[in-house]
């Protein structure tokens, strides 16, 4: 299944809405100054400012390009 990548700068990531029952983040991936965050759709707008985060990519983990993009921000 092919996802949304993001680099969240603060460690921060979205929380499921309201009325929403769909998981939205599938994985994250924890360090000391950033997260790595696998979503099933794209971030909205308030989503990417609340949390810092930073668009990596749509696709696979292995994919050269989302794997170029987030060492750009790591």
């Amino acid at each position: 299944m092919r996802n949304y990548w993001y680099v969240s700068l603060n460690n921060k990531y979205p929380l499921p809405m309201k009325g929403q029952h769909k998981r939205v983040v599938m994985s994250i991936q924890m360090k000391a100054k950033y997260s790595v965050v696998e979503m099933t759709r794209e971030a909205t707008p308030v989503e990417v400012d609340q949390c810092k985060m930073v668009y990596c990519g749509f696709g696979y983990w292995k994919e050269d390009h989302i794997q170029e993009n987030i060492r750009k921000y790591i």
